[in-house]
């Protein structure tokens, strides 16, 4: 017979006490008068208390019992596991609804997803009920990311970024970036958490000859992240939309708490690491099945690359507890993914956008208002300079504002870009970097070209590049005409002196 625990004991005990009581409160008493005094002798069960039997006996007897509740709760806890196993199967192509598992399985049964989401949660130290998980295509976990993303940026938000993206000219054509991002995100996920259904779609696991299979850990833990932080991170409700900036951080810390995870238990569980890993420059990557601009593709990875590594600076800060703690509040912008020493740094003040008494040009008001952040761009200068050139030039990033206005029956749109800079030093930076690209991009010569100003017209376009804002602003006109570029010149340029 195991050990009783002290604590069983002890209820036993206070049991037994509970019982004698009552049975003596409930029963007559047996008198015997001698010699005219009355002797009165409690009587339990009929029996006086000193027949009893004695109570260790009692205490034996209440053992076995102990011992026989404790192995229907081992069975209660066996049928519990059981329940969850089956709750988070239901749906899974290839197992019966609410059939108990077999220790006949074989290699040709589906993986035990649920079972991996559990561990993986586990490891994670995130307590959560498993996520039910449905084997998809990979058309059906890319239709699931496009739904949710534009639930995040509804009507045609997508559509106008691209013609914002075009009139800046980092884009030839106007692609809406959402089905893009969507079709890299499920190859780079192989799956998805859809929140309508509060199921994970996983990829089945057919992988073309010479392509890797999809991450199932990384869409699992991912899809559990996603589930329990979504709403934090993207409410339905809020004052105001998400910038570019804004949403590229969010998703970073996302997808780079998903990553660092994955990586730290496929360490601990080598069964769990991707079954092949295919460089992404390898022209047999699932990547390169997508046909997108290169900057709106740098745009849709930037989550997975950079916010790793900040997942990871806040993981060797203090573990899963600081990453917890991030979701609170998320990272600002794409610099402090870029540097996570910006995000830990509590004295460091969030930073303003560039603001204007007026943006309205004419009759114009801007169609787009948005922050693109120090990502996009050194995405944009590396197009023209080296990778170190225009990242030491987009280091000083502070701000940046773009707004585009719309040209009827011109090939592109009018647009301005004013950022700000940390230092004088560091606009000049840029200025150089972004003056380099536009003078290659137009293969012309620069009407007006000084340390401060830069004038060109090639292709249709009216460019102007120029410092304001007390040395720290670079202000940077793309219009179609010549009048709209003087009038957002005007209209933007119009704080130069003393405004930050």
């Amino acid at each position: 017979m195991p050990k009783v625990p002290p604590a069983i004991l002890l209820l036993v005990l206070v049991v037994i006490g509970a019982v004698v009581g009552l049975f003596v409160s409930n029963q007559p008493a047996q008198s015997t008068i001698e010699a005219g005094k009355v002797d009165i002798q409690p009587v339990v069960n009929g029996l006086p208390l000193t027949e009893q039997e004695d109570l260790p006996a009692q205490i034996t007897l209440l053992e076995g019992q102990v011992e026989y509740l404790q192995g229907q709760v081992n069975a209660l806890q066996e049928e519990n596991a059981l329940l969850i196993q089956k709750l988070g199967t239901l749906g899974m192509k290839g197992i019966p609804k609410m059939d108990p598992a077999t220790a006949t399985d074989t290699e040709d049964d589906p993986p035990d997803f649920v079972g991996m989401g559990i561990e993986l949660m586990k490891f994670r130290q995130i307590q959560a009920l498993p996520t039910p998980t449905v084997g998809a295509t990979l058309a059906e976990v890319e239709a699931a990311i496009l739904t949710w993303m534009r639930k995040q940026q509804p009507e045609d938000e997508g559509p106008r970024f691209a013609l914002a993206l075009t009139a800046l000219g980092w884009i030839d054509k106007p692609v809406d970036p959402l089905p893009v991002r969507a079709a890299l995100w499920a190859r780079q996920l192989g799956g998805w958490y859809n929140q309508e259904s509060g199921t994970l779609l996983i990829m089945e696991d057919n992988p073309e000859p010479g392509k890797p299979a999809p991450d199932r850990p990384l869409a699992i833990t991912f899809g559990q992240l996603l589930r329990e932080y979504g709403s934090t991170l993207f409410p339905e409700e809020r004052t105001s939309p998400l910038t570019t900036d804004e949403r590229l951080a969010r998703e970073s810390l996302l997808a780079g708490d998903a990553g660092l995870t994955r990586f730290l238990y496929s360490l601990q569980n080598p069964d769990a690491a991707p079954k092949s890993d295919l460089p992404a420059e390898d022209p047999d990557h699932p990547l390169n099945e997508v046909q997108a601009p290169a900057f709106l593709r740098e745009l849709a990875m930037f989550p997975f690359r950079p916010g790793f590594e900040f997942a990871q600076t806040l993981h060797s800060a203090g573990n899963f507890a600081q990453l917890n703690a991030a979701y609170s509040r998320p990272p600002r912008d794409c610099a402090e993914i870029i540097e996570a020493e910006r995000y830990l740094d509590n004295t460091a003040l969030p930073p303003s956008r560039p603001e204007f008494p007026n943006v309205k040009v004419g009759e114009s008001e801007p169609y787009w208002d948005d922050s693109l952040g120090r990502f996009a761009i050194f995405n944009a200068l590396r197009t023209y300079n080296s990778d170190e050139e225009a990242g030491q030039a987009a280091r000083g990033w502070q701000s940046d504002r773009l707004l585009a206005y719309a040209a009827p029956d011109q090939p592109r749109d009018h647009a301005a870009w004013q950022t700000q800079w940390l230092t004088p030093e560091h606009a000049t930076a840029f200025f150089k970097a972004m003056r380099n690209c536009l003078l290659q991009r137009y293969d012309v010569e620069a009407k007006t070209d000084s340390a401060d100003v830069v004038s060109l017209e090639a292709g249709g376009r009216y460019i102007l590049l120029l410092r304001n804002r007390n040395g720290q602003g670079v202000l940077l006109v793309d219009a179609a005409t010549a009048e709209f570029a003087q009038g957002l010149r005007s209209t933007l340029d119009s704080v130069s002196k003393g405004a930050q």
